[in-house]
C-alpha cells in the first residue's frame, strides 16, 4: 500500500492501521493509541467529559486505564478501544488523532501514513476488518508494542521532563517554583510526581501484565523500546530473552528510540537472535548543540556510538532521529550536511530519510514547538532552508530517486509548511522564561550554544528573559 493509497484507503479516509494491532505504554503504566496521540484525553476518544490526556484508554468511568492495575487484554476490547475502531471505519477522526491529520494538511507523511503502510505489507488490512465486530471489537492478537518501563533514564533532555526521564527530577525541582508565567506552569506541572489516578513508574512489575504480554509473543512481529532510556532497563533484556527461549525471536523486528550514549555488548549479542532491528539513534544536532539539548550527553561519546553502529551486521538498521523542534530547525542544513560529510556506511542509508536524516515534531512542551516562533524568526528559517534546498538540488542533481524521495526535499518544504500552518507566537513568552530557567540552573548558554539562531531571536526577546538570567540591560 502506497502513501496515495493509505490517504484514499477504500475502507476509510481516516483508517489507520494501529489500533487494530497495536498497543502504546507510557512510561507511568497508562495506555494510548500510539506515541503521538494528542496530549489529552477523554472518555470514548471524541467525548471531551472527562478532559485531560486525549488518545489514552479509558474504563467506562472516565479513569486512565493502567497496567500497573488493568489487564492488557482486558484494555485490548475497551469500549475506549472499540470506540476509535469504529470511528475510523466510518470515515471520522477520532479526536486523539488530530495531530496526524494536521501534520498531512501541510504535506508531512505523517504516523498514520507511514505506519500503515509498513504494516500493510506485513498484515492484510481486509482480514483485520473483516475480523472486527459490530460494536469495534477484535481479536486478541496484538501484533506490536510501543513498551515503555518506566522513566529511568540517565539525561535530561530539553524537551523532556520527570514523567519520561528520571534524571529530570532535580532540575524540575528547582526550576518549577521560579515559574511566574501560568501556562508554562501547566505545562510544567507533574501531579503527585506522575503517580496521578493510580499511575505507577513501576507498573510494568505487576504479574497480569507480564503474563498478558508473554501470552502474546507468539503474535509479535514488532516490539518497540523507548523510554526512560531503553537500553539501561533490565526488564527490556528480560523480555528480549524470552522471546529467544520461546524461540519466536526469529520473527520479531525490534525498534528503538535511543539516545545512543550506551551500546552495551550484551544487547549486540542479543540482537542477532531476531528476524530484523530498526535502531533509531536520537540525535537533533551536532556536537555542542546536541549536548546541549539532549542534555547532559558527551559528543564525544556519541560519535564513538555512531561508528560501533555503523559496523553491526545486516540485519541491524541503523537511522538518525531528530526531534524538530525551535532550538534546532534553524540548524538542520548544517546537521544534514554533517551527516553527509560523515560517509556512513548504514546510517540513515538511503532511502531512509532520503539518505539524509529522519525528522518528527515536538509537540510537548508546546514552548519549544515550531509554530510559536514570531514570524519574522520562521521568515529566516524559511529563507535558510530555501537556500539550502538550492545547494541540495544542485548536489544531487543527476538522482532523480532522490529528487522525488518524500523524505528529501519535499519533507523540508512540508516542515517549513507546517511551522507557518498556525500562530502559537504567544507562547513565545514562555520559551524565552523556560529557556532562560533552563541555562540558570544548568550553566548552559543559549547565546554561547546556538550564536546565529540567537542573533535571529534576540530582537523579539523581552525583559523578562534576561531579567530572569540576571542581565541588568537588553
Amino acid at each position: 500500500m502506497s502513501e496515495k493509497e493509505v490517504v484514499n484507503n477504500k475502507i476509510s479516509k481516516t483508517f489507520c492501521i494501529l489500533p487494530w494491532i497495536h498497543v502504546s505504554t507510557k512510561t507511568n503504566g497508562e495506555m494510548r493509541l500510539c506515541c503521538t496521540t494528542s496530549a489529552s484525553s477523554a472518555g470514548k476518544s471524541n467525548d471531551k467529559k472527562f478532559g485531560g490526556k486525549l488518545g489514552v484508554f479509558r474504563s467506562d468511568t472516565g479513569s486512565p486505564l493502567n497496567l500497573a492495575s488493568a489487564g492488557l487484554l482486558k484494555s485490548w476490547n475497551s469500549d475506549y478501544m472499540k470506540t476509535v475502531r469504529s470511528q475510523m471505519l466510518k470515515g471520522e477522526i477520532p479526536s486523539s488523532c488530530q495531530k496526524c491529520f494536521k501534520e498531512e494538511a501541510s504535506g508531512v507523511n505523517s504516523k498514520r501514513i507511514w505506519e500503515t503502510e509498513y504494516w500493510s505489507r506485513q498484515v492484510s488490512i481486509n482480514d483485520l476488518v473483516a475480523n472486527t465486530k459490530e460494536d469495534g471489537a477484535v481479536p486478541e492478537k496484538i501484533q506490536y508494542m510501543d513498551l515503555r518501563f518506566g522513566h529511568l533514564c540517565n539525561l535530561k533532555c530539553t524537551m523532556c521532563s520527570p514523567h519520561d526521564s528520571s534524571s529530570w527530577i532535580k532540575d524540575w525541582k528547582t526550576i518549577n517554583p521560579q515559574i511566574k508565567n501560568d501556562h508554562l506552569q501547566g505545562i510544567m506541572s507533574w501531579d503527585n510526581e506522575g503517580r496521578a489516578d493510580g499511575a505507577s513508574y513501576e507498573w510494568y512489575k505487576n504479574p497480569e501484565f507480564w503474563s498478558d504480554l508473554l501470552s502474546q509473543i507468539p503474535h509479535m512481529q514488532q516490539l518497540y523500546f523507548a523510554g526512560g532510556e531503553p537500553l539501561i532497563l533490565k526488564e527490556h533484556f528480560e523480555l528480549l530473552e524470552e522471546c529467544i527461549r520461546q524461540g519466536y525471536a526469529k520473527n520479531i523486528t525490534l525498534r528503538y528510540n535511543s539516545n545512543g550514549t550506551y551500546i552495551p555488548e550484551k544487547v549486540l549479542t542479543l540482537w542477532q537472535k531476531f528476524k530484523y532491528v530498526r535502531f533509531g539513534f536520537s540525535l537533533d544536532s551536532f556536537g555542542a548543540m546536541n549536548s546541549y539539548i539532549r542534555y547532559p550527553s558527551k559528543w564525544a561519546d556519541i560519535e564513538k556510538n555512531l561508528r560501533a553502529l555503523d559496523n553491526t551486521p545486516s540485519n541491524i538498521e541503523v537511522t538518525m532521529a531528530c526531534a524538530v523542534q525551535a532550538l534546532n530547525m534553524y540548524y538542520l542544513p548544517e546537521f544534514i550536511q554533517w551527516k553527509l560529510s560523515q560517509d556512513f556506511k548504514k546510517i540513515n542509508a538511503y532511502p531512509h530519510g532520503a539518505g539524509l536524516i529522519n525528522f518528527h515534531f515536538v509537540y510537548h512542551p508546546a514552548n519549544l514547538n515550531v509554530k510559536m516562533l514570531p514570524t519574522p524568526v520562521k521568515d529566516a528559517i524559511h529563507d535558510k532552508m530555501e537556500k539550502f534546498i538550492v545547494w541540495l538540488e544542485e548536489r544531487f542533481a543527476g538522482n532523480k530517486e532522490f529528487l522525488k524521495n518524500n523524505y528529501g526535499v519535499k519533507r523540508l518544504r512540508s516542515m517549513v509548511k507546517f511551522m507557518y500552518s498556525e500562530d502559537w507566537s504567544n507562547r513565545f513568552c514562555e520559551f524565552q522564561e523556560y529557556i532562560a530557567l533552563l541555562d540558570k540552573t544548568r550553566g548552559t548558554s543559549l547565546e554561547e550554544t546556538f550564536p546565529e539562531f540567537y542573533e535571529v531571536l534576540r530582537p523579539h526577546m523581552d525583559k523578562a528573559y534576561f531579567s530572569v538570567r540576571g542581565d541588568t540591560e537588553i
